[in-house]
């Protein structure tokens, strides 16, 4: 019976973090990790690898400890969002069959479609069918990646010859996810739709060094001051698309206007400034409550004007300025390393389907984090929990198959030892 609630928490979680309620989110999750199960304690230990995650935010609380006690607890909580959906998706792998969750994950991406349709057609009419973007700015930011997670759980079923549901349910619901993706008209979910649908092609690419080199070239190419992608109006979602390098570079900022065209350039600029000015410590560690000052008061609500901001749109940078380049290295090592071990995996059609298709999960899921972070700091974003689940859910059914086919291999070898 316990079992058969799983579903439904984890679909009606998804749907809290569309609407963005985090004490729902938050509430569920812990409910789901502390929840009875015969082994909790073994799906808590695979947690260790993340677990390391924590460690640069102790680091940081040293250096950091005498700043306001206030700041210092919201810093904590952000670095502690990814450890504990990656471990609730962990304790899933537990309790939910792979059916069962996968299934979900595509029901979540169906309603999720559907609730943005309706909302965005309440707002400004049908007009808004034609014009998503228009409706998505009109209600505000509300969403959650779970048509791109849905259509990305087909997708691989359908690579790996995994039947969910029958041709033609296939068939419709691999339709309205991908209009839930164009009726969202966020950048960063065509971004995640992007990581997986590159992965479908990708497992030919046998050398493991060539896919984060990738990934490093595309975070540099952003990096680059260029008016390649400048885009003449940002009134349409093309336009925004287009735009998005121009407005997250780093650049000169000479007047008011720069600042608000290009803010969350300028923010980057004003981290990376204020982490350059301080000591070896800072450097290093970071310091947990740390602000950036942005010299100038820059309207971020509706009605608020603020100098020092805690938070920053640029996860690398917020790891940066607040547990220094150790935090980011470790990050970096923690996120590649899986990456490479599970990539071997994939790449290879001798691999059973299942094994494969958790690897391709594992390495969509954090590539997906890892790029958006750069734009929404999405590894401490409540609103990305969907795929930091799939990530912890992936991850300890890949271990355990792994495992098993490790063993069986083990006793078939010993029984051909034996016969000769």
């Amino acid at each position: 019976m316990i079992n058969r609630i799983y579903p439904l928490l984890l679909l009606v979680l998804i749907l809290a973090s569309f609407f963005h309620v985090q004490a729902i989110v938050l509430v569920i999750t812990l409910v789901i990790i502390f929840m009875p199960l015969k082994n909790h304690l073994a799906a808590i230990k695979a947690a260790r690898v993340f677990a390391a995650l924590m460690l640069p935010a102790i680091c940081g609380l040293i250096v950091g400890y005498r700043n306001d006690n206030y700041l210092i607890l919201k810093d904590l909580y952000y670095f502690t969002i990814p450890v504990l959906f990656i471990l609730s998706g962990m304790v899933l792998a537990c309790r939910l069959n792979i059916g069962s969750f996968l299934k979900t994950l595509v029901y979540a991406g169906l309603i999720t479609s559907v609730m943005v349709t309706a909302i965005s057609v309440s707002y400004i009419g049908f007009s808004a069918l034609l014009d998503p973007y228009s409706a998505h700015y009109a209600m505000g930011i509300v969403g959650a990646p779970g048509p791109p997670m849905g259509l990305a759980c087909l997708l691989f079923t359908w690579k790996f010859n995994i039947r969910l549901f029958r041709p033609h349910w296939f068939k419709l619901f691999m339709v309205v996810n991908t209009f839930g993706i164009y009726m969202c008209a966020s950048r960063t979910y065509f971004i995640i739709m992007v990581c997986f649908m590159l992965l479908l092609v990708a497992d030919k690419v046998k050398r493991i060094w060539i896919i984060p080199t990738v990934f490093f070239a595309v975070m540099l190419i952003a990096l680059i001051p260029s008016d390649i992608f400048q885009a003449t109006s940002s009134e349409t979602f093309m336009s925004k698309l287009l735009g998005s390098f121009n407005e997250l570079k780093m650049g000169d900022y000479n007047t008011e206007q720069d600042i608000n065209m290009k803010y969350r350039g300028y923010e980057s600029f004003m981290a990376l400034k204020g982490y350059m000015e301080g000591d070896t410590q800072d450097w290093i560690f970071g310091g947990l409550a740390k602000t950036v000052d942005l010299k100038t008061f820059v309207r971020l609500g509706e009605d608020t004007d603020f100098q020092f901001i805690p938070v920053l749109h640029n996860g690398w940078l917020y790891l940066l300025v607040k547990m220094g380049i150790a935090g980011v290295l470790i990050y970096i090592i923690v996120f590649f390393n899986l990456i490479i071990i599970q990539w071997k995996k994939y790449a290879d059609t001798k691999a059973k389907p299942a094994i494969r298709l958790f690897a391709a999960l594992s390495i969509g899921s954090i590539f997906s984090l890892l790029l958006t972070n750069y734009i929404v700091t999405a590894l401490f974003n409540v609103e990305m929990c969907i795929i930091m689940i799939t990530l912890g859910y992936s991850y300890l059914n890949f271990q355990a198959l792994v495992f098993k086919q490790q063993a069986l291999e083990k006793q078939q070898a010993q029984k051909y030892e034996l016969a000769y």
